[in-house]
């Protein structure tokens, strides 16, 4: 079976004269994710820098998840489905090896992400310990071979695997998900934590994300793998485009970690001088009613 035909996506079924053209619909997605979403993602990656230099923690896992959408845009195949099927995984260019890395890996660190929050309402008392793990180097760099293990499952042919693989978050993100909804709102003593509705917020958003943009293409895949794929031709053209919109929605994860609009605008120098000088004028005038009475 042509491996390069499975993960594409692209489909052989004629199409009528009716039917938009898929890869021009692609190319304006592609242009929207570049000029909207990579702003974005770097905007996030620097808020979330500013928040650590406010003494909080640093959110590797998410700054790695918003990373692993930077080779999703940057790494996009330009061939069309006809192209792509007249070559093999082995022989396919560098940038869509980018591109299904960058995938692989987004799927890895949202499992990381939600781990992490649901750690912080079980377990808070490991808070601490896990911070320091996570931030470790050798962490970091087996949490970043994973993503290239999985590729090269597909790599070498074996697409069922490499299908099982990326469905394996599914059970865990449901799990992260209903036991820190349990473990906030469901027990007599629900879990000490601040922010309850942020963690859930963002184990809710990261498990939407999942099953709506990654769980078509992961079916999509699997079902081609099993040589089913004429029942899935919508399937995979619907698959194709959803994976495209992933740097769009992951940049609103970060707003989950800010205390709101106020850390938003600090992250701006001009907003956050004018804020200070607020302060700072309302700080004098209190001082001077102060003395005047």
């Amino acid at each position: 079976m042509d491996t390069t035909t499975v993960l594409d996506g692209n489909n052989t079924a004629p199409q009528n004269n009716g039917t938009i053209n898929v890869d021009q619909i692609q190319e304006i997605i592609r242009w929207i994710t570049f000029a909207v979403g990579l702003p974005g993602i770097g905007f996030s990656i620097y808020l979330m820098g500013m928040q650590a230099k406010t003494g909080k923690a640093a959110p590797v896992y998410l700054i790695s998840l918003l990373a692993s959408d930077i080779f999703n845009i940057l790494g996009r195949p330009k061939a069309s489905g006809e192209d792509a099927e007249k070559t093999s995984m082995s022989s396919m260019d560098i940038s869509s090896l980018i591109f299904y890395f960058g995938i692989i890996s987004n799927i890895v660190f949202m499992v990381c992400v939600a781990q992490e929050r649901y750690l912080l309402v079980t377990c808070p008392q490991y808070n601490a310990f896990s911070m320091k793990l996570k931030q470790s180097s050798m962490i970091s760099l087996a949490v970043w071979a994973a993503p290239f293990a999985i590729l090269f499952l597909a790599y070498q042919g074996y697409v069922i695997l490499f299908s099982i693989a990326l469905l394996l978050p599914l059970p865990f993100l449901v799990f992260f998900f209903l036991d820190s909804f349990r473990a906030l709102w469901c027990t007599r003593r629900p879990a000490a934590v601040t922010n309850k509705n942020k963690i859930l917020g963002m184990q809710a958003v990261i498990l939407s994300n999942y099953s709506m943009l990654y769980l078509p293409f992961i079916l999509n895949t699997l079902l081609k793998a099993l040589s089913l794929s004429s029942y899935v031709y919508y399937l995979g053209l619907v698959s194709d485009l959803l994976l495209y919109l992933g740097p769009l929605v992951d940049p609103f994860l970060s707003i989950f970690l800010t205390n709101g609009i106020g850390d938003i605008l600090k992250a701006f120098p001009c907003c956050a001088r004018t804020n200070t000088q607020e302060d700072t004028d309302s700080v004098n005038t209190d001082t001077v009613e102060t003395v005047g009475i």
